[in-house]
Formats: structure tokens, sequence, C-alpha cells
């Protein structure tokens, strides 16, 4: 690679030139990059949302489940398939292998589902559900469409006129803005009166529901008490059958901002678009219309995703500038020249700019995974240039002219700092073949990381020889000159090459006394990378209206005002009609749940915040369950955070009772909280089949069928039937349904039915009441039950292993199966993918040093570097209190590629010496005594750069925390083992006599 140099000697001028041209072209280049929070990551997730009204769960799973999962479940790589069915829909929920082309498989499942042969009361909906446009409708996940800017519209006023106030003057500005590329409203449901009929009082009077509807819609209303005083029958009004009160009904939404009424405008953006700029667009926009609101109504920004990133990568630059700085100081303190270390400085801006360059042709954004590896690059990208104005520098001591020591020097390191940089390089090859989330997620930082290093590789051999024209003291006896560290390393590399055995024996121990520490340090996943944020969920009893929901919501708002220090605290309670609101809904939440989201200042500790608010809100109102978790809940979703246990089988009652008893086992699991069983429970329900034979007798036929489906759904949804206008505002007046209420059979049957002309539901349909399961699971098409929960521990895997234990221990019955995913089956998946990873990386290494060293023994001696870094990295993690997480993994891949420099740039120059006729031991000595300078500095520029990161400074570096732990102290420990033990390796295998 010399030859490089001599390319850059021969025409300096046209050199200096072509430098500055590409840092002209890679500034341009990095100020064009695209801001993100992390890498386009397309989740190989879809979904299928299918309504079946007024349908029960057994009834739906089998008309419509079973088909929906046909029509999924011979899609090639589909990994997991879930559904949920509950009472009138069901949901299902397929997740594929990473790397699936999700675009081909929804337009598949599309295609499968209009061949399905399903029920007409599927594919036809009535008009009196326009929740779906297409049934079943197929909801295709991407990471991208969650929101970058959400803000509240909050004020003194109902919600209905905030959501107009949105829609009119600010919902266009924001849809105009480029990048923009949806803007939702929610919570503008204002409040109705609603009618709660008493079904046995209806009965008394004789009153159908259809009659009631009928007279409420032929009337208007100024007052309650008009309402009220409506004549239903003669002598009969509406306040003698029903009570009536103002409140929202239910499949609304209610949304609260820091306590006050509010309405919740999302901005989503392409997903080409930059995050960064669109939500910055979309603030500045928002700042200008906030003069133009009425008195009173406020903007209230929830979410800035940009404030995040910028802030992250703002902490990210910072630091690698720190490193910068940190690396400078290293390189000048042991050449004690200062245009000397600055020309060597030059090589790291100047090789992540190309780095950069590179990202952009490749189309990888700045995200916090490659920034990270730009700011872990820093000191890694300077260990090249090191070496190379290390020796120009020495031979120009020794009285070479400034050409022939640039050429000549690049001669003597250009095969070792190329060996190594491809050795560095070729490490993360094997991440390419990890597949899954974790693979997704590193490959930019893989790509970032190669591209740096690369490029310092080039700057090295082409821009520091002709930049290092310096004056150096050429005094007589200064390059026999040694140095304080050299005088500390020379008697103790002889004692250890004099007493092989016990040097041998004491890197063996410290090796495997490294591996007693894994228990102690922990396993962990991946860090959170997101705003500090912490998620309450309530549940309220079934019946429980959505104005009950609500006061259970402020209670809850009072509690965290007082107790927690929130940067703002957002409620949202009811059925949101946004997808996410939809997600939920089928997955648990619904009319009678509320969520508040509370984010937390830059200091705060959310974990222990979450832990609080636990011990605080638990019993707060009786009847109320509440959960509390920490994080991003949506993202935890997404990337498999928390216990998440599934119990599979055919059998019900074997499914209910092993879900009941292993619920029972892991409630004495440390670093377990918020455990929850969904079991599918059974409740008395009433069931009406109208008979045919009974209509007809009764002197219905097929005409009345209309109706009378009309009136059933009114039964069991209830509807709108007419407006009432209260202090000058408008209100809807709503029927609540009547069907769940209904609880004795005798009661039902005595039931009206139609209007004018009335019939009892008795006597044209069969009315009973049974058992019925409330919702269903189904989990790769078996019934399933499952348990979930919050890993409070850092150590998430001795919390996994201690649940794995209490599951191995059940006896279950034949055909049930338990199985844990969560974070654990994306930690096993990880943790093996980085095991096989580091191997193969390994294997490259060796490969690559072994053809520049054309021997299959010296390599191996080389190798020896690798145990020894395992030292230091296990004893960093536990200095430093971090859990073995694959940030941490990473890191141990990395290092074997940084840590095999040192060895390489040892080792070479032992065989040239050997080759010079000196003795293995002289070889040995001597060389140890000329690469320590260069070793020293590569070693210490790359730790102390790295040290800013690893302190964990800033949100910025939650990822490269670890990582930057483990490249400190596994380099620090090789680096002093590696200048001891690697010689006494190769005196050992080596010897004078296989000297050619």
């Amino acid at each position: 690679m010399s030859w490089l140099t001599k390319i850059a000697m021969k025409k300096r001028w046209l050199t200096f030139l072509v430098i500055i041209v590409v840092t002209g072209v890679s500034i341009w280049s990095t100020l064009a990059l695209q801001m993100e929070m992390i890498p386009n990551i397309e989740f190989p997730m879809t979904s299928i949302i299918t309504v079946y009204p007024q349908e029960k769960p057994e009834t739906i799973m089998n008309a419509v489940t079973t088909k929906v999962e046909d029509a999924v479940s011979g899609i090639d790589r589909l990994d997991q398939l879930i559904s949920t069915v509950s009472e009138g829909s069901t949901f299902t929920f397929a997740v594929f292998e990473y790397g699936t082309d999700m675009k081909k498989v929804n337009e598949t499942i599309r295609q499968n589902l209009d061949e399905l042969p399903l029920p007409a009361e599927v594919r036809n909906l009535p008009s009196t559900i326009p929740q779906l446009d297409e049934n079943p409708r197929l909801f295709a996940i991407d990471i991208n469409v969650m929101p970058v800017v959400i803000v509240s519209l909050t004020g003194d006023m109902t919600p209905a006129k905030l959501e107009e106030i949105a829609n009119n003057e600010i919902i266009s500005d924001i849809e105009a803005i480029d990048g923009v590329y949806h803007v939702g409203v929610d919570g503008g449901s204002n409040k109705r009166v609603l009618v709660n009929l008493d079904v046995d009082k209806m009965n008394t009077a004789g009153i159908a529901m259809s009659q009631v509807a009928a007279v409420l819609g032929a009337n208007q209303y100024h007052s309650m008490d008009s309402l009220e005083d409506l004549a239903i029958n003669p002598g009969t009004s509406l306040d003698d059958i029903a009570e009536i009160k103002l409140g929202l009904p239910s499949g609304t939404t209610v949304s609260r901002t820091n306590g006050q009424t509010s309405v919740t405008i999302s901005v989503t953006k392409d997903s080409e678009a930059n995050t960064v700029k669109v939500a910055n667009a979309v603030i500045d926009r928002l700042e200008e219309l906030k003069s133009g609101l009425p008195a009173g109504v406020q903007l209230v920004t929830v979410l800035d995703q940009s404030e995040y990133i910028e802030n992250s990568i703002g902490d990210l630059v910072r630091n690698a500038i720190i490193g910068f700085v940190l690396a400078v100081i290293v390189v000048f303190v042991f050449l004690m020249a200062f245009r000397a270390s600055m020309v060597t400085a030059i090589s790291i801006p100047l090789s992540l700019l190309i780095g950069f360059l590179v990202m952009r042709f490749l189309g990888i954004t700045i995200n916090l995974l490659t920034l990270s590896a730009m700011a872990i690059a820093v000191g890694r990208v300077i260990d090249n240039s090191i070496v190379v104005l290390e020796v120009i520098y020495r031979r120009m001591q020794h009285g070479e002219e400034f050409r022939d020591a640039a050429i000549n020097g690049v001669k003597e390191v250009a095969a070792p700092i190329t060996s190594s940089t491809i050795a560095t390089v070729v490490i993360f090859i094997p991440i390419a073949f990890i597949g899954g989330l974790i693979g997704e997620m590193f490959m930019p930082f893989a790509l970032t990381m190669t591209a740096a290093l690369i490029a310092s590789l080039i700057v090295a051999l082409m821009v520091i020889p002709p930049m290092s024209n310096f004056k150096v003291s050429q005094s007589k006896g200064e390059t026999d000159k040694i140095t304080w560290y050299q005088k500390l390393y020379l008697p103790v590399l002889k004692w250890a090459l004099n007493h092989r055995a016990v040097t041998i024996i004491i890197a063996v121990v410290l090796f495997l006394g490294s591996f007693s520490l894994a228990p102690v340090i922990g396993t962990a996943f991946i860090p959170q990378m997101s705003e500090k944020m912490v998620a309450v969920t309530i549940e309220l009893p079934k019946e429980a209206d959505l104005t009950e929901v609500e006061q259970a919501a402020m209670e809850f708002e009072r509690v965290i005002k007082d107790n927690v220090d929130s940067r703002v605290f957002f409620t949202s309670a009811g059925s949101s009609s946004s997808f996410f609101g939809s997600f939920s809904s089928m997955a648990g939440g619904g009319s009678n749940t509320a969520s508040i989201t509370v984010y937390l200042g830059e200091e705060a500790d959310q974990d222990q915040v979450a832990a609080d608010l636990r011990n605080s809100l638990e019993g707060l109102i009786e009847g109320v369950d509440v959960s509390v978790s920490s994080g991003n809940v949506m993202s935890s979703a997404m990337m498999g955070s928390g216990l998440d246990i599934s119990v599979r089988g055919d059998n019900y009652e074997d499914i209910a009772s092993v879900s009941k008893a292993l619920f029972a086992e892991i409630q004495g699991v440390k670093g377990l909280a918020e455990l929850d069983l969904a079991l599918a429970s059974t409740e008395p329900k009433l069931n009406i089949n109208p008979d045919m034979a009974k209509m007809m007798t009764s002197g219905l036929d097929m005409s009345n069928m209309t109706q009378l489906n009309q009136e059933f759904m009114m039964m069991s949804m209830g509807g709108t039937v007419s407006s009432i206008t209260l202090e000058g505002e408008v209100y809807e007046v709503y029927l609540n349904e009547i069907v769940s209420r209904l609880t004795d059979v005798e009661t039902a049957k005595e039931l009206l039915i139609g209007y004018p002309d009335s019939l009892l539901l008795g006597d044209i349909a069969d009315v009973s009441i049974s058992a019925q399961q409330t919702n269903i699971e189904r989990i790769d098409e078996k019934l399933a039950a499952s348990i979930t929960g919050i890993i409070t521990n850092e150590n998430v895997g001795a919390v996994n292993m201690a649940v794995q234990q209490k599951i191995n221990a059940m006896s279950l019955p034949e055909g049930v199966e338990v199985t844990m995913g969560g974070v654990m089956e994306m930690m096993q998946e990880s943790f093996s993918g980085m095991f096989i990873a580091i191997i193969v990386a390994v294997v490259l290494a060796y490969s690559v040093i072994a053809i520049t060293f054309r021997s299959l023994i010296k390599p191996l001696i080389i190798m020896i570097s690798l145990p020894l870094a395992s030292i230091g990295a296990m004893i960093g993690l536990l200095i430093a209190g971090q859990p073995l997480g694959v940030s941490s993994l990473m890191g141990i891949l990395m290092l074997v590629g940084i840590v095999l420099t040192n060895a390489i740039v040892l080792i070479d120059l032992v065989e040239k010496l050997r080759k010079d006729g000196m003795s293995t031991y002289d070889a040995l000595v001597e060389s140890g005594r000329t690469r320590m300078r260069p070793i020293l500095m590569t070693a210490l520029t790359t730790m102390i750069a790295m040290l800013p990161i690893a302190l964990g400074l800033g949100e910025g570096t939650v990822l490269s925390a670890e990582l930057a732990v483990v490249v400190i102290g596994g380099l620090f420990s090789s680096t002093l083992l590696t200048l001891l033990v690697i010689p006494v390796m190769y005196s050992i295998i080596i010897r004078d006599k296989q000297q050619s």
C-alpha cells in the first residue's frame, strides 16, 4: 500500500488540492444528510381488523378469525400469528421475519382477504357502523407513521369547539408543510345528553325502545326539563323510564393536557422526509399560529421528536469533540511536538467527513446509532495516522530527509496498519447475516464505522506523509534515549520472557476469573432510545361509562401533578379514532380505560418515578386497576420489551389451569411488576335468535326484517336520536344500548319490539342466557392465554431465567405448551446471533492476518490478544454498573479488530528484526522498546476519546455507553497484557532454530 504514499508525495500541491475538494464535498454531504432518531427500520408486522356486529366471540372465532388466519398463515417467512377475539370484532396481528418485503406481503394478504368466504353481515356492514371502509380491514404497521409532533389545543370551551378551531385555523396550514403526511385530530367529541333506559320500567309501561327513539326524534328541546317531561305514553314521561344525564357515549375519546380539557393534534411525516426538518417546520408554524387563536386558547407541545433527536445528536457531537481534543493532547504528550500533533489530528475530522460522504452515497441517515459509530470512531481513526507519523518522526530523528523518511517509513508500517484496518473492518461483515432487529439496527452502525476506518487508512497513507515536513531535532543520541515509560516496561518485559510459565498462568487466571463476574454483571437487551416518560393505564369495570372513566382519570392526574416533576402530562380516555387507538382497543383497551402519559425532564430517573407512582396510585380508587410502566409504550411493544409468556393448546380448560398455576408461581419472582393474566373469562350473556316460524305466525314477513335488524342494532349499540340546546350550546341526544343490562330471560322476553305496531320479543325470537367467553386469544392458530409484566430489574436475563425455571418445573398436560416471548425471545435471538457473529469475526480476522504474515501459526499468537481483552471488558462493565447487553456485545465484536492492531504492529517488527539476524529474545525486546510508543499512543487515544461516551454524558450516549465501556476496558487490559503475553507466547512457539 506504500504506492499510495508515493503518488501523494510526487505532487504534494495536487494532494493538498484534492484534500480541500474532498473536504468541501464531504461537508456539503454531511449537511444534506437526514436526521432521524433510529435507522429506517421496516418492522415486519401487519394487522387485520374485522367487525362482526352483535356477534359473540366464539361465533366470530369460528366464522371469521380462523379464516382470516388462513389468509395469512400460508405466506412465507411468517414468524408469529396472534388473534384477539372480542364481542363484535376480531383483531389479527402477524409478525414476519426481518427483511421480509412487507409491501408484497400486505398485497398478498389483501388479495387473500377478498377471496375469503365470510358471512354476509361481515361483508356488508350497516350504515350505522362507519368505522371501516372495508371489512376485513388491513392496517399495515409502519414505525415511520408514528407522530413526529403531538400538540394539544386547550381552552375553557367544549371539545367540539376546540376541534372546530383546530380544523379551521390549524390543520390546513400544517398539512401544507413539505414532508407532512397526515394531521389527525382526536378528543373532539362533545358531551351528549345520554338516555339510559330502565328495561323493567319500560316493560311495565308497555314501551318499546323504537317508540322512545321515534318520540325523541320528533321533538326539539331547549332544557333538560323539557326532555325529562317528554310524554312517551299517556301518563308516562321519559324521566319515568330512563336516567338522563350529560356525558360521553362509548366509542368516543376524551383528551386532557396538564389537567385541562383538550383536543390532540398529531402530525406524521412522509417516510422519506427528514424528521428534524419536518418537526421543526411544524413547531415554527404553530408558533406563528398561536397569535391568531381566540383568547384563552393555548397550544401545548406534548411531543416533539426533533427536540430529543437534536439534543441527543448534540450530546454525541459534543462528546466527539471532547474526545478529539483529548486524543490530540495524548499525541502531543508523547511526541512533545505541536505541529506533528496537529498533523495527526487532521486525520480525525477528515476521516469522519469522508465517512459522512460515504453515508450520503449509501442513503444512510444521521441517527443515534450512526452518530454513535462516528463518536466511537474518533479515537480509532487516528491510530493509523499515529503509527505512520511516529515512524516518519523517528526516521527523521535518525537523520533521514523528509521525503525518504515519509516513503520508507510508510513502507515499514503499511502492511501492518493495512492488515489491522482490514481485520477491524471485516469483523462487521457477520452483522449483515445476523438478521432480526439487531441486524437491522446495527447494519448502518457497521457501515458507518467501516467507511470511517477505511477513510482513516487512506488519510494515513496519502495525507499524513505529505504534511509531515516539519523540523525534528536530530541531536546525537536522540534516538537512543529511553523514555520513562520504556524504563518501566523493559525490565518487566525481560522478567516475563525469563519467567514465561508464571506469566502465562497469571494471564490464564485473569481470563478465567473474568468469567466469574458474568452473574454479578447480569444481562439486558437494548436501553431505551426515546424521551423519558412514564405511562399510567387505568381500567374501570366494563359497565363504567366514559364520564366515570374521565372522573377517575382526573383523580389520578391530581396525584401525578402533586408527586411528579413533569414537563407535561397527557390523558386519553376511551377509544381513540386513530390507528394506534384501534390497536390499543383491540389489544384490550376500550371505553372503560384511560392512559396518562407523563413526559419527564432530562434529569429524571424514569424507572424510579414509575416505581414511586405504582406505590402512590395503587388502590387510589376502589375497583380501578392501575398499571405503571416506564418508557415509550408503542416502542416497547415493537421492540418486544417486558415479560410475555404464552400458554397454548387445544383444550381451553387445560390452558386456563396451567395459566393460573404459572401466574401464581411467578408472583414471587423479584424484579417483576404489573403482572397480568389475559385469560378468556366467561360472563352470562343474552342470546337473541330471531325465529322465522314465530315471526310468520305473528304476521311478520321478510319485508319486516330490515326494520327488526335496525332495532336489534339500536338495542345492542345505541345511537343519536335528537338534539338539545343548553345554555346556547347544541348537544346530541344519545339513546344508550340496553342489551348489556339484560340479565334475566323473562325480562328480555317481555321487551316490546316495533313501533307503532309492537310485539313481544319472546313471540318472535328464542331468548336465552348462557355463559359466553368475553374474549378469546389465539397464538399461531391455537387457543392461548398470556401472562405479561414489566421487568424492573436491570439484570433482565436473571429475571427471565428465574421465570423460565418456574416454567420448566411445571408438569404440563398433553397438548399444552408454554413459551416466552417479549424481551426474553429477543435477547435469546440477539445474543445467539451476536455470539455467532463474534466467532465468524474472529475467523475472518485470523484469515486476514494469516494472509498478511503468510503463516498459520503467527496469527494464532496475535489472536491471543482477544481473550486478554475480555478481562478488561468484564471488569469495565462491573465498575460502570452496566449489564451485558447487545451494545456490550457489539463492543466485544469491535474489540476483535481493535486489539489486534497492537499485536500486529509488535509482531511485524519482530519478524523484520529476526530476518535481519537478531535472536528471538533480542528482537522481542527491541520491538517492544520501539513499538511501545505507537502502541500506547493508539491505545490511549482510542480509550480517552471514548471516555466522554463511556461516562454517559447526555441522552445521546444511552446506546453507546455500554459499547464504549467494553472497548475501553478491553483495550486497557489487552494493551498491557499484549506487551507482555504476546512476546512470551512468541518466544515459546517461534524459536531461533526456526528462523529462515
